[in-house]
């Protein structure tokens, strides 16, 4: 059989080069143990993988053994997918989100189904989609507002009720049968929403919906939310934008400019002793804060239209340079198609109309246009100029970083965080320094991401600084000045030779404005990159070798499993106090949570006789 990543690269190519392209024998796929293989690399090392489905199975154990038997459930078609078990998420808003735990061979399976389906839509995609999507992310959304949507006057804040819950079945897989031809495939596909879930160990079939907390959720919403996309694109775009290049040029600004432009002929033919030149200096300098006044191009030109559109999963925005009455057609429309053709409901008291003079709120940020009559500079030959025009800043909301400080401050003060006291120093630090990370990445292509985050960070680090003050029984001052590195609050575990000491260090880089986004690219014109399938990781390489590494038996007739722990400091505090067995000295030591047994030994290992 041809390895995965060679299938999934004709697959690419093919949808590349013809996007109407029918696809049959896609099932037959996953009687490849390659694919399995695959799927379980990218998904090993995701801790969830230990958490039990209804069906009690997790990663553990996971071979070629097991894999073989999956397959032949599905030649026969006779894989049952298990009802997830769901349990709930707390909102913001008080409510809960449900979240589904699946059995891990359903997980398995759905990581090879949305390869093969990547691999058929992703060349499909629109270039105004960047949700859960390779080398897309949030920052690849604001960036391309930032770049387009320079003078959008109003912005429609798109909201589709319960989105995840409420994708139809039967449309979704109408969608997936104009380019699928494959009923075993599409059938699989039908199963897995299908599967129901579990509560309180009741049985609840599903509906509608994709599978929460499922591996296949976010593609097959992609590929539902394709169907808006191309409407929005081949339909709204076409039928309301305009031929025209550019709006015309405002009158009262051309009135006044034009003025200005004769008064300067009059001054340059005057000698700079001349009374009545610096009369006419004083004149035109009035004209040109009048000026300042007016926009160059006259926003109300209604022979000049652009709709824009982003969408990042099933959170979209439309900005449109036109009337507030166009903007509300095109929000009609939208709900409309939504309806009619997708089975979906466009909250009515959620979708804003907003004008982009004001904040707009997308994906965790604010938005809006500058004033570019406010914003000015200075030239070099000491003319005053607009600094902007109409180009969109991206803002942290100030009660964004408000909500955050709310898990470590009382009454406008830090406090510790008692559920942390009982960590090492080194834990409470890591803690601390990625939460400080992560907040500055999510928000650092916002204009005030310095003044947000400096806000942020007095709080936090004081914060860190009394929790480790009240594990220790000692005061902040002397925290501040024992747990010191490099300028910030940190400690040094010292090793023996050669091993280099081990660092623990609180953010101290600062927050400087940064738009890079990584290596997106969203070229039409781009090859298939056939190579992002290739290779293999260090732990199939592992498991492949068919050799035990405890016991050093590599006979290719035996099975080898790969054992699974979920954290390695578990096993370390369980064994704090007496001597660990060898299998757990050598985890340990390599500091990795897999191992490759055959299976005599795992048997032992989970009776603890290894």
């Amino acid at each position: 059989m041809q390895k995965a990543e060679t299938v999934l690269g004709i697959v690419e190519s093919k949808s590349k080069s013809d996007k109407h392209y029918k696809f049959d024998r896609l099932y037959r796929n996953l009687f490849n143990p390659d694919f399995y293989l695959q799927a379980y690399g990218k998904m090993y090392a995701k801790e969830g993988n230990m958490t039990k489905g209804t069906d009690e199975e997790t990663i553990d154990g996971f071979g070629l053994k097991k894999v073989n038997e999956v397959i032949e459930l599905m030649k026969n078609e006779q894989y049952h997918f298990k009802p997830v078990r769901r349990v709930y998420i707390p909102k913001k808003d008080g409510s809960k989100r449900p979240l589904g735990i699946p059995s891990f061979y359903d997980k398995l399976i759905q990581e090879i189904s949305r390869s093969i389906l990547e691999a058929i839509y992703e060349p499909k995609f629109s270039k105004n989609s960047h949700g859960f999507r390779p080398n897309r992310s949030y920052h690849t959304a604001l960036k391309q507002v930032k770049r387009e949507w320079t003078g959008i006057k109003w912005v429609i804040e798109g909201d589709i009720k319960r989105f995840f819950d409420n994708i139809n079945h039967e449309t979704l897989l109408n969608i997936l049968n104009e380019n699928i031809h494959d009923g075993r495939f599409l059938e699989l596909i039908k199963r897995m929403l299908e599967a129901g879930y579990m509560e309180d160990w009741v049985f609840q079939k599903t509906y509608s919906g994709t599978p929460r907390g499922g591996i296949i959720s976010p593609i097959l919403a992609n590929i539902y939310l394709n169907k808006l996309d191309e409407f929005v694109e081949n339909v709204l775009i076409p039928k309301y934008e305009t031929n025209k290049k550019k709006r015309k040029v405002n009158p009262i600004y051309n009135r006044i400019n034009g003025k200005m432009v004769r008064l300067s002929k009059k001054i340059d033919d005057l000698k700079s002793s001349d009374p009545i030149r610096q009369e006419l200096i004083n004149e035109y300098q009035l004209l040109e804060i009048e000026r300042r006044n007016h926009k160059v191009l006259d926003e109300m030109d209604s022979d000049f239209v652009r709709v824009k559109y982003v969408r990042y999963a099933d959170d979209f925005i439309i900005g449109i340079i036109g009337s507030k009455e166009l903007t509300e057609q095109i929000k009609k429309e939208v709900a409309e198609f939504l309806t009619a053709e997708l089975k979906l409901t466009l909250s009515e008291e959620k979708t804003l109309i907003t004008n982009f003079k004001n904040p707009v709120k997308f994906l965790g940020y604010e938005m809006y246009i500058h004033d570019s009559n406010k914003y000015l500079v200075k030239k070099s030959n000491g003319r005053i100029s607009r600094a902007v025009n109409g180009i969109p800043r991206l803002m942290v909301p100030r009660e964004a970083i408000t909500k955050k400080l709310e898990k470590f401050t009382r009454n406008g003060e830090a406090v510790h965080r008692k559920e942390l006291t009982n960590l090492d120093i080194a834990e409470i630090i890591s803690i601390y320094a990625s939460e400080v990370r992560g907040l500055y990445n999510y928000y650092r292509m916002a204009d005030n991401v310095a003044n947000q985050m400096n806000r942020f960070k007095h709080y936090h680090r004081t914060s860190l600084a009394k929790t480790i003050a009240v594990k220790m029984r000692t005061s902040v001052a002397k925290v501040r000045q024992k747990y010191e590195v490099d300028g910030t609050i940190g400690t040094v575990i010292k090793r023996e030779a050669p091993k280099e000491d081990l660092i623990y260090k609180y953010y101290n880089d600062g927050f400087s404005k940064n738009d890079y986004v990584g290596n997106a690219n969203d070229s039409d014109d781009q090859l298939p990159n056939v190579n992002k399938y290739s290779g293999r990781n260090g732990i199939v390489k592992r498991l492949m070798a068919n050799k035990c590494e405890v016991c050093g038996t590599d006979d290719t007739n035996k099975s080898y499993e790969v054992h699974h722990v979920r954290k390695l400091k578990d096993l370390k505090k369980k064994y704090k106090d007496k001597k660990p067995p060898f299998w757990v000295e050598m985890m340990i030591s390599r500091n990795r949570k897999t191992l490759v047994l055959c299976e005599e030994c795992h048997i032992k290992l989970h009776k603890n006789k290894l």
